[in-house]
């Protein structure tokens, strides 16, 4: 992948929560379900995400954002897509660390790129809290203290979704309205029951730090 000089990208670092607890068949569906994250994800940003996320060790995982004022917004609906998927084990759920900063080059794959960006999300991931599961780094940005304290709460609601709240999220981080989401819903649902779920995953609340982040991230 060819990257441009003086460009900022984000690099997004997680692994599975807990990975290592899980039962061997559990721990086996991992990459497939990553994997499926990955698809998912690209379908839904294809313009911001250019590559398949790379999967290292089962349970660890990368992916490049071309655009980071996007990146909070990809990273949540990747971690919905996990949250969310049919054969998911119980609570399944990832960290994961969102830097933003230059990126010196990209060969094939996206592990296999090195700069800036790369440096501090894998120093984030490493130094992340135990109950922490969402963190962003942003080189030379003195506004990132203040933006951490909205991904904190961010990450709080989060980690709180069940599986259909995550499902309905996913499809609400893509713009779809209500109604849109009730007719694309795998299986049947109302539009009220949407609202429903919607409203228990304090999607409003999320949307609108989301949307502060994106404003900040813009300004940067």
């Amino acid at each position: 992948m060819k990257v441009t000089a003086q460009k900022k990208y984000a690099v997004i670092t997680g692994d599975i929560v807990d990975s290592s607890k899980l039962p061997k068949a559990q721990r086996e569906a991992l990459p497939g379900l990553i994997a499926k994250a990955s698809q998912e994800t690209r379908k839904a940003f294809p313009d911001a995400v250019p590559l398949a996320a790379d999967i290292f060790r089962g349970d660890g995982w990368q992916l490049l954002v071309n655009d980071p004022v996007q990146s909070l917004r990809v990273g949540l609906f990747f971690r919905a897509c996990l949250r969310s998927a049919p054969a998911r084990v119980r609570g399944l759920d990832t960290r994961m660390a969102i830097a933003v900063g230059s990126v010196d080059f990209v060969r094939g794959r996206v592990s296999q790129g090195d700069g800036e960006a790369y440096r501090l999300s894998g120093r984030a991931l490493e130094a992340m809290p135990r109950k922490q599961r969402l963190q962003l780094a942003i080189s030379g940005a003195k506004e990132v203290q203040s933006l951490m304290v909205i991904v904190r709460l961010i990450d709080v609601l989060a980690q709180r979704w069940t599986g259909r709240q995550a499902l309905a999220v996913r499809a609400a981080l893509r713009g779809l309205t209500h109604e849109k989401i009730a007719k694309t819903w795998p299986g049947s649902i109302t539009q009220q029951a949407v609202t429903k779920h919607l409203d228990a995953a304090e999607w409003p609340a999320l949307e609108a730090a989301l949307k502060q982040v994106e404003y900040n991230l813009q300004r940067l």
